[in-house]
């Protein structure tokens, strides 16, 4: 359905736009659902409607790794929120940010930014998405005995406020937590519940992403073939949604099968490649970095040399 006919569908309140949105944003729908949410702006709106909606235009530029127009939307919303003393908001708009900053490698930042935030917050859904983007930088310092209470933390709070779609993407950021440390038989049992919960709430990216998630752990598990059938799935998702980091988390994921099923470096070192450019592209750091060791590695690897993964 085209935007056009997305506007027809939605009826002429704010609300319904933020609604709408929200639909398509989970399902992957990023062009659609930034039309909404412009909409919104658009219409006569309250002033929480358009804090909202700035908020959800910045996320949607975030996953599109637009990180000007991101924090541009983000700082909007922060300074209508703290002008109309809307604590809960604010915090939210914030935790954009941090999400952003995080994908950008710079944790220290995000955390600082995170733990203003979570001052701010009032409501137990705003303080278990800070949560999680604290309990996510905790984890890429392999620091997993904190990384793992702020995960708990944040399912409690997801779980008293209902907020169900908070609750996918916990469980499954939970889940690569457990993969991180070296636990994939924990982390296909967390996310064996985020694939059950996404699916029924159609939360598509979030589904695919923990469907990702689940096919590192098969590699890990030496089920190459189990992880191929979903690797196969999430990537043609996440091109079709224009999703560049995803994208390159799964060619990163073919290039470890390569290598360990059939020993195929010339295949890795395509995939490591490819993904690395992706990365690039999209300003990720911490991924572009890790994807630089793993083509050092198998290269020397193709050539009989030796190399250690940090």
């Amino acid at each position: 359905m085209d935007p056009t006919s997305e506007r027809q569908h939605a009826t002429s309140t704010p609300r319904a736009y933020l609604d709408r949105g929200l639909q398509l944003e989970q399902a992957g729908a990023l062009e659609r659902a930034l039309e909404m949410y412009r909409q919104v702006l658009a219409q006569d709106p309250s002033v929480t409607e358009q804090i909202e909606a700035h908020i959800r235009i910045a996320r949607v530029h975030r996953a599109a790794t637009a990180w000007g127009k991101s924090r541009a939307e983000s700082s909007e919303a922060i300074r209508l929120a703290e002008t109309a003393g809307v604590d809960d908001l604010a915090a939210e708009a914030m935790n954009v940010e941090v999400g952003a900053l995080q994908m950008r490698g710079s944790f220290d930042q995000a955390d600082n930014m995170a733990t203003r935030a979570l001052e701010l917050a009032r409501s137990p859904r705003v303080r278990g998405i800070i949560l999680q983007n604290l309990g996510r930088s905790a984890a890429e310092r392999r620091d997993f005995e904190t990384s793992d209470r702020y995960f708990s933390e944040s399912v409690e709070a997801f779980r008293g406020a209902g907020y169900e779609i908070g609750l996918a993407v916990a469980l499954t950021n939970a889940a690569k937590a457990a993969l991180d440390r070296g636990d994939p038989h924990r982390s296909l049992e967390i996310g064996q519940e985020a694939i059950v919960l996404s699916r029924r709430l159609n939360a598509l990216d979030v589904l695919l992403t923990a469907v990702q998630n689940q096919a590192a752990a098969f590699v890990e598990l030496g089920n190459l073939d189990d992880a191929e059938l979903l690797l196969t799935e999430a990537l043609g998702h996440f091109t079709s949604a224009r999703n560049y980091l995803r994208q390159a988390e799964c060619l990163e994921i073919m290039g470890q099968m390569s290598e360990s099923g059939s020993g195929d470096h010339d295949t890795a070192i395509r995939c490591y490649s490819r993904a690395r450019d992706l990365a690039r592209g999209a300003g990720d750091q911490t991924l572009y970095d890790r994807l630089t060791r793993r083509l050092e590695m198998a290269r020397a690897s193709r050539h009989g040399g030796n190399a250690a993964m940090p």
